[in-house]
């Protein structure tokens, strides 16, 4: 395909992330709006949830959310597994025309042009292969497609990593990348309300399956008692996958009405099965859900959904 083509094609883009974007989505959603600017194309940029606050050094961060909703003629759909993941602007699919990019398994290919590609690590490789490809790659789109693969990737250490992986991210640096900032930010810019959190995270520590699995549970007084937000529970769950002997780790974080934001990571198991079995879904090794009821309810019914599929 053409990207470029297409967006300097197009009268006005509406681009849309998943919600609760994470850094692969927001590194997608960032850069394809730069490649717009920079084409002249105006562009709009949307998810339908709060924005993590600790992606807010990334570029044109704050062009996030202030769109019109109107006369668009293109729809550029980044990192949903399907279309449930859009939110609210789900509702512009059928009414212009739609592209989507995406590594999701779980995706049907609900856009009227579909690249998705599920063994690829991230939706930042898919399209910093598309777009160096096409040398429409400046420093900015560099960086922001630079968050997405080191992000999704864990920093370079899940199995999902590939020489291909690596070989981008060089040219991406080539192109102007700031790695050590980006590294800075995302894995040296703790706050500590979010250190106190961990604290909690750690102490809420319930093992099962002779010490295989571990679940982290952080409830609404934790995130009052810290200063923190629902956002600040991202990356607690490596928390738990860096104990040695841990296989599975779950954090499962409170919300309103008795819902628990549920995440799940794995060295080698299936756990993209076990959130299925809740309406959820993601990768083999780190896949997500939303579980309603009472917490010892849900931590069992989630515990067994993982152990049967081990």
């Amino acid at each position: 395909m053409n990207l470029t083509k297409k967006i300097k094609q197009a009268k006005k883009i509406l681009i849309v992330g998943h919600v609760r974007p994470d850094g692969d989505c927001l590194g997608a959603g960032l850069a394809l709006y730069r490649l717009a600017q920079k084409s002249g194309t105006q562009a709009e940029l949307v998810y339908d949830s709060d924005l993590p606050f600790h992606y807010s050094f990334m570029q044109y961060y704050d062009c996030i959310n202030k769109a019109s909703l109107s006369d668009y003629d293109l729809l550029i759909i980044v990192d949903c597994g399907d279309r449930f993941r859009m939110g609210k602007y789900a509702e512009f699919l059928g009414k212009v025309h739609s592209i989507q990019f995406d590594h999701h398994i779980s995706n049907d290919g609900f856009a009227d042009e579909n690249y998705v590609y599920p063994y690829r690590s991230s939706t930042c490789e898919i399209l910093s292969e598309i777009l160096l490809d096409e040398d429409a790659v400046d420093s900015e789109m560099a960086t922001l497609l630079y968050v997405g693969l080191s992000t999704d990737t864990g920093h370079f250490m899940h199995n999902n990593v590939t020489s291909a992986v690596f070989s981008l991210a060089a040219k991406l640096m080539e192109k102007g990348a700031d790695a050590y900032n980006v590294n800075c930010a995302l894995y040296r810019s703790r706050t500590w309300e979010k250190t106190k959190l961990i604290g909690k995270a750690i102490q809420s520590m319930k093992f099962f399956g002779d010490g295989s699995i571990c679940v982290i549970s952080v409830m609404q007084s934790d995130l009052t008692d810290c200063g923190c937000s629902l956002s600040d529970t991202e990356g607690l769950i490596d928390v738990a996958m860096d104990i040695g002997s841990v296989k599975v780790a779950v954090c499962m974080a409170q919300q309103p009405n008795n819902k628990y934001k549920v995440s799940m990571r794995s060295k080698g198991f299936d756990v993209a099965c076990a959130a299925a079995v809740f309406g959820g879904g993601g990768h083999v090794q780190a896949a997500g859900c939303v579980v309603c009821g009472y917490y010892e309810d849900v931590l069992r019914k989630v515990v067994k959904s993982i152990t049967d599929g081990m």
